[in-house]
């Protein structure tokens, strides 16, 4: 070899292992989440037969769920109330009224959370692929500030006049809104009648179920999004599909479970 062929040799080479590292940091994290991870639960006291799994994945949280924490909260009457009827029966305040056999999923998300659209993308590609054997119950969660709360009204509002998937795909793709003006625009575009929605956000039901929400979330521990209950597993976080569908699969095994109601 001469001296000449050397350095596009060693560039060569340089080149090849600068590849395998690009290679490998994009590469390992979609073959791991291939492969699913040995996962293990814990009881949740007080709430059979639900159990947690004790490793959680990618959160979002809000900043101001840390504010305040060292100030008592004043009485709020009607939101303990709330709990204590969550706590009394989480399957019923979980999953609503079962009428058949598909495997209930209770997913809390939050839209301005990055990690709820990740998550939300694997349980809709696993309905998809396989049908009729999930059901998924959407409760909205705003932590992260005031246009996650305007975009959960917006989509409860949606429901009331049958058009809450149009509306949860079109604000899952448009984040941050803030203006009414803007979700009159959005939830005409959607088919919907969007001074209808903006005046039905307000309503105290609105405001009723994004509480029933909330207190479910303090039932379980849920201070951040996602956060998911798989039949009898709870986890918070954005987890690889192959643990989801893993959790899935187990929870299949295990139906009917013990809090199933026809």
């Amino acid at each position: 070899m001469t001296e000449a062929s050397r350095p596009w040799r060693r560039r060569a080479i340089f080149a090849g292992s600068l590849f395998a590292i690009v290679g490998w940091v994009i590469g390992a994290p979609r073959l791991a989440s291939r492969w699913p991870t040995r996962l293990a639960f814990r009881g949740l006291p007080g709430l059979s037969p639900f159990r947690e799994l004790e490793t959680a994945g990618a959160l979002s949280t809000g900043a101001g769920l840390l504010v305040g924490l060292d100030v008592a909260a004043p009485p709020d009457a009607a939101q303990d109330a709330r709990i204590a009827a969550a706590r009394a029966d989480p399957c019923a305040a979980l999953f609503g009224r079962q009428t058949d056999q598909r495997l209930p999923i209770a997913f809390f998300s939050d839209f301005n959370c990055p990690n709820c659209r990740v998550l939300d993308a694997i349980l809709l590609d696993y309905d998809a692929s396989h049908p009729g054997t999930i059901r998924i119950i959407r409760h909205e969660l705003p932590l992260l500030g005031a246009a996650s709360t305007i975009a959960s009204q917006a989509v409860l509002a949606a429901d009331r006049q049958g058009g809450y998937q149009a509306m949860h795909d079109r604000l899952m793709r448009t984040r941050m809104v803030t203006d009414l003006k803007f979700v009159v625009v959005i939830a005409d575009a959607a088919g919907l009648d969007g001074q209808r929605l903006v005046t039905d956000m307000q309503t105290q039901e609105i405001a009723s179920a994004l509480n029933m929400s909330k207190a479910i979330a303090s039932v379980f521990g849920f201070y951040g999004t996602p956060s998911t209950v798989i039949g009898r597993s709870v986890f918070m976080g954005a987890i690889p599909a192959a643990d989801v569908a893993q959790i899935i699969e187990t929870e299949l095994e295990a139906l009917p479970m013990a809090c199933s109601r026809g």
